[in-house]
């Protein structure tokens, strides 16, 4: 194996939003009459909006209108403008500002709207060589198509970049997209991050990328 490059997954992995995401959608599903536990939103993180709210409804067997669909998804789009307030995961930071120092390329892969990358972007250390976000694409997470755009901006074989992810989608997009993936547990328990090549507690996370990438 030789690590390349590094691509982070943002909300969840470098950013603590995952429980504003959630309260969010809670919050937009009752509004129209529903009410589903966090867990249900955790592991569809990463997943575009509007297929969230399609797959919680086929999950539950309950059908749905466009117009359904387009209500909650701007009441939580609303909803978590208007109230989220994130911090960063500072091991993550510490990590990103190792990687930039070292001139190791990264990237940024997120679900997120084009909107909020920009002001989670403005407050960062670090530049990232290529971002992609919700906007960017047509076919979100578990996809591979994120990751792999992100890969095309830059000179390196799928199999030389190292992923940090935090949710079983991205963790498939990682993987069927060819790279080594690191889990870190951040927002879910080990037994969601099995697929992952790598899991880790955020107070391991730097220390394991860095061996990884002496391991070339």
């Amino acid at each position: 194996m030789s690590i390349k490059a590094v691509c982070f997954d943002m909300d969840g992995v470098v950013v603590h939003t995952m429980p504003q995401h959630v309260e969010a959608w809670r919050f937009a599903f009752k509004e129209k009459g529903y009410d589903h536990n966090e867990l249900e939103f955790y592991l569809r993180e990463g997943m575009p909006g509007r297929k969230t709210i399609m797959d919680i409804f086929k999950s539950s067997q309950l059908p749905v209108t466009e117009e359904d669909i387009e209500d909650i998804y701007v009441i939580k789009r609303n909803y978590f403008k208007e109230n989220a307030k994130y911090t960063f995961i500072k091991e993550t930071l510490s990590l990103l500002e190792y990687l930039y120092k070292k001139e190791i390329p990264i990237s940024l892969v997120t679900g997120s709207r084009r909107e909020f990358v920009d002001e989670v972007l403005e407050k960062l250390p670090v530049e990232f060589n290529s971002v992609i976000t919700g906007d960017d694409v047509k076919e979100g997470k578990p996809s591979p198509e994120p990751y792999l755009k992100a890969m095309t901006k830059l000179s390196f074989d799928p199999s030389e970049w190292l992923v940090i992810e935090n949710a079983p989608l991205g963790i498939d997009s990682a993987k069927q997209a060819g790279a080594f993936c690191l889990a870190v547990e951040t927002t879910l328990e080990e037994k969601y991050l099995t697929k992952a090549d790598v899991i880790v507690s955020p107070s391991r996370l730097e220390l394991t990328v860095k061996g990884l990438l002496s391991a070339d």
